[in-house]
């Protein structure tokens, strides 16, 4: 776990805007960490119809987490706009999300090995979600154990899957490319299978690393080094990316983007069970990210170590009816609710 205070740091950043189409609320905390390693970034087009909002939990140090967030949501959003404005001027019909999918997982690569220039990134990484709503699509692109889920009439639904080296397809990979798994850590180590940074992770290997003769003849024997794609590396920063269509499923209530912080605290359901028990006492976003921040602390515990982590969280409710008001979202959850409860007012 390292170095933790001995008492939380518990100044929140909050922030709260509303808009036609969505309204979200961010809020972050340091906690009881030495050093705030979260961040996070979002970014909303003027026509409405993009959004892109991206988490990144850094470990090592906060410097990966930062310049993701700063050029990570930016390099997604303003390749995605393009199709986006198209959509929007009518110059083509619909998304082409094979398109969309291969914007997200080359920007993934292309600042992962931006990072690998940067000498003050070698010893540190970072998670990153990065969750977009194109037109009437919600596409999430998730790499490390953040996670974003979605609430559709009350049941999470997960938008994203962790990775961690004890998953059995991540460990074929790790094992593949000369790792090991201890303790649920890559080489006794690291506890993510895929992260940005973390570059020690990312390195040529020997074809026969046991052998003593090969590492002591390593120059003369060159060509034993293997090199791998970056898909293949011990820790790969290759998103899993998952689709959300709006116009065949049903609409969702809202959706959750939180670093591991958060999620060691609660369970999917439960969060997505807090969220609308305060929505039906008519409370708004900005406020029940501000509880969920508060009832992370109070679950600190020095047996489990959940509690301790730094925490960011977004809650982004999607307002897609025609004429429909933030105001008019509050009362239309807070009235399905209280009816599923069998409260009448």
């Amino acid at each position: 776990m390292g170095q933790l205070l001995s008492h939380p740091i518990e100044e929140k950043e909050l922030d709260y805007k509303s808009y036609t189409n969505l309204t979200y609320c961010i809020g972050s905390m340091q906690g009881y960490r030495m050093t705030m390693e979260d961040a996070h970034d979002v970014k909303i087009n003027e026509h409405e119809n993009l959004a892109v909002f991206g988490i990144f939990d850094g470990h090592g140090g906060k410097n990966c987490s930062q310049y993701l967030a700063e050029h990570l949501p930016k390099l997604v959003f303003t390749k995605l706009n393009k199709i986006a404005s198209a959509v929007y001027l009518k110059q083509v019909k619909d998304i082409d999300l094979k398109d969309v999918f291969d914007i997200l997982k080359n920007s993934f690569f292309k600042i992962d090995k931006d990072l690998s220039h940067h000498a003050n990134m070698v010893n540190c990484g970072s998670t990153a979600t990065v969750v977009t709503i194109i037109a009437n699509y919600i596409v999430v692109a998730n790499t490390g154990d953040s996670r974003c889920i979605v609430s559709r009439n009350g049941h999470a639904k997960p938008l994203s899957f962790d990775h961690k080296p004890s998953n059995m397809g991540e460990r074929v990979r790790i094992e593949n490319s000369n790792g090991y798994i201890l303790n649920n850590r890559i080489n006794e180590v690291l506890a993510l299978s895929r992260a940005f940074g973390d570059f020690k992770f990312k390195l040529p290997y020997l074809s026969s690393s046991r052998n003593k003769y090969i590492k002591e003849n390593q120059k003369l024997l060159g060509d034993k080094l293997i090199t791998l794609p970056p898909e293949l590396f011990q820790v790969t920063v290759e998103p899993d990316i998952m689709l959300y269509d709006m116009q065949k499923l049903d609409s969702p209530e809202f959706l959750v983007i939180a670093c591991d912080g958060v999620w060691d605290c609660f369970k999917n359901g439960q969060l997505v069970k807090l969220i609308r028990d305060k929505l039906s006492l008519g409370w708004k976003l900005n406020k029940i990210v501000e509880y969920i921040l508060n009832d992370s602390l109070t679950m600190a515990n020095n047996y489990t170590g959940i509690g301790f982590d730094n925490m960011t969280l977004i809650i982004v409710a999607i307002h897609k009816k025609e004429g429909e008001t933030m105001d008019d979202w509050y009362e239309s959850m807070k009235e399905k609710i209280l009816k599923e409860k069998g409260i009448t007012r």
